[in-house]
């Protein structure tokens, strides 16, 4: 079965104590209650500070034998956010700094570095891989050639550090609403640009890939089984899937029912599905759009837990996972993180249990899921 494991974003705190703590509380005591014998796998979220902390050869080692003496094994990091990402206004600021900058470059290489010497899971066929951010923010300005020449460099780094290491490696881009890569075609758009750009070479093919996340090609009313279909068939390489779940709104739901999804800190792009199955986006939802939602059917960049089934007012994505994707997923062994970062701030109409209890019955769910296909 795939590897499965929860992306550690959900945990606040920059620093690796803060990561230590958030293991020592949540992690351990998920790996004694799924019996896991030899290791569990574990989704590192390390932001730019705690990256750098681990450039320090005795902090690296301290932690690494933390890990260890705990069984647990590192399935993947998630580079995405580079400051803090709980506790404070996020919104855009999580695009930041994006691809175009040497301090993106430097950041991930920090997390790749850190990668190479930390205890990693066994993913089979699959590479290790750091999610990134989908290029930048803003689909508007176009991919310039300051993208591509970066990510070229990069994939040059990665070549080498294989080659160091003996690590197999991967930069997943992670696809994300309003963003330069936000559904499968401008996806596969920018690969083939990739491709063929002058500094690019063919030994670099599966170095640079993709972090599938479901709740991301679902605000934009793709299928993620026809996405990742057409991904696979484009030969993009799927470094790792997001299990994860939008929010869905119906034309009975009230302003009182999306009130509550209205937050200070993180950007919920939204979509508005019209009766010619168009799409209306709007970048942030916001008091001043309930007006325009309301009667309408349309979807939320918010994660809501995958247990959670809704009623007939709000509901979520959920039901776009359906067994042909859970068939098509299991066959192609990939890594699966469970990504639902709100899981702190979900409204009590959406969640009344502790964050540990969230945690174990999505892991339950997309376990069961697996088994039944």
């Amino acid at each position: 079965m795939n590897l499965i494991s929860y992306c550690m974003n959900v945990h606040p705190g920059e620093d690796i104590a803060s990561i230590r703590r958030a293991i020592s509380d949540i992690a351990i005591p998920l790996r004694t209650a799924f019996e896991h014998g030899d290791e569990m796998p574990l989704g590192l979220r390390l932001s730019a500070h705690a990256a750098q902390e681990l450039r320090v050869p005795e902090a690296l080692r301290s932690f690494n034998a933390f890990l260890q003496a705990n069984r647990l094994k590192v399935m993947g990091i998630n580079g995405f956010p580079y400051g803090a990402f709980h506790g404070e206004t996020v919104k855009e600021k999580v695009y930041s700094p994006d691809w175009s900058t040497v301090e993106r470059q430097t950041y991930t290489h920090d997390l790749f570095y850190a990668a190479t010497r930390l205890p990693m899971a066994y993913l089979g066929e699959n590479r290790f891989s750091v999610s990134t951010v989908p290029l930048g923010y803003d689909r508007e300005q176009g991919i310039t050639d300051d993208y591509l020449e970066n990510i070229c460099d990069f994939a040059l780094f990665l070549r080498k550090l294989e080659g160091f290491t003996g690590r197999r490696l991967c930069l997943a881009l992670e696809p994300e609403p309003d963003c330069l890569l936000d559904s499968c075609q401008s996806v596969i758009d920018f690969f083939e640009r990739l491709w063929l750009h002058p500094n690019w070479n063919s030994a670099y093919r599966d170095l640079v890939g993709i972090c599938f996340d479901t709740c991301h090609f679902a605000v934009g009313y793709e299928d993620p089984l026809c996405s990742l279909r057409h991904l696979v068939s484009s030969r993009i390489p799927i470094a790792r899937i997001q299990v994860s779940a939008a929010l869905e709104y119906t034309p009975y739901a009230t302003a009182e029912d999306l009130m509550p999804f209205v937050d200070a800190i993180y950007l919920h792009q939204t979509t508005r599905r019209e009766n010619d199955a168009s799409v209306t986006c709007y970048p942030d939802l916001t008091t001043t759009i309930l007006p325009d939602l309301i009667g309408s059917r349309g979807r939320i960049h918010y994660h809501v837990p995958l247990v959670w089934q809704g009623n007939s007012h709000i509901g979520s994505t959920r039901n776009a996972l359906t067994p042909a994707f859970w068939r098509y997923v299991r066959a192609g062994g990939w890594p699966l993180e469970i990504e639902t970062y709100t899981y702190n701030i979900l409204p009590n109409t959406v969640c009344r249990r502790t964050l540990s209890e969230m945690l174990f019955e999505d892991m339950c769910w997309v376990r069961n899921q697996l088994r039944q296909v």
